[in-house]
């Protein structure tokens, strides 16, 4: 709900308007007041960010309790979870789009439970897909195809992650953990453009798995 409130509030600070956030007990509530004429433009904005908080925030969530993957280490686990959601990200993301059409608030349980059960079932097939034993080996592979498969390109600018057209790219913070692997992940690219510094890790990971298509400038 934090990151669905800043991107709204920042997106529309140049209008006249109203955002808050208030929490209700377990809830937590975020209304954004404007002028009429505006609203279509809030709601197509807030709903695609509303879609990008379930597949990729909620799938992560999904994904972390069900996969218990006892081979791989904690940041290994972490990086073949979000490998797994950035597989599919683009046709979640689409699918959710169009299950919040049409409603004049939006309960982001509500619709996961009740209107997504489609992409919960799907997703429960890759967990079942997924063996309790997979390992190293098996996770480079996963990696490597992914990397294979990415389309344009991202730039990384002493750990900031920015897209095609310079906007920085803040998704892993959905995934618990705001981090430069994460958003090359979510970013589903082809290649890789590094400026100025690049932490190792972020290193060793973009030489291993995007070797030639990783450009340290």
């Amino acid at each position: 709900m934090s990151y669905l409130y800043g991107k709204v509030r920042e997106r529309f600070s140049f209008l006249p308007s109203v955002c808050d956030m208030e929490r209700k007990g377990d809830h937590t509530e975020i209304a954004f007041k404007t002028e009429r004429e505006y609203c279509p433009y809030v709601r197509k904005y807030a709903e695609e960010h509303i879609a990008d908080v379930i597949a990729i925030g909620y799938k992560y969530a999904y994904f972390d309790k069900r996969l218990a993957l006892p081979l791989l280490t904690k940041m290994q686990r972490r990086i073949l979870i979000t490998a797994l959601v950035a597989a599919d990200y683009k046709d979640d993301r689409q699918y959710v789009a169009r299950r919040l059409r049409g409603y004049e608030s939006y309960c982001l349980d509500g619709v996961f439970h009740f209107r997504l059960r489609e992409l919960i079932k799907r997703w429960d097939e890759i967990v079942d897909y997924i063996p309790t034993d997979m390992g190293e080996a098996s996770t480079d592979g996963f990696l490597e195809f992914l990397a294979e498969d990415g389309e344009g390109k991202i730039f990384l600018k002493n750990g900031k992650v920015y897209d095609e057209e310079y906007r920085p790219l803040t998704k892993s913070l959905l995934t618990g953990v705001e981090s430069p692997i994460g958003e090359i992940l979510l970013g589903t690219a082809e290649r890789v453009y590094c400026f100025g510094e690049t932490d190792g890790e972020t290193a060793a990971f973009l030489k291993k798995y995007y070797g030639e298509k990783a450009v340290f400038c």
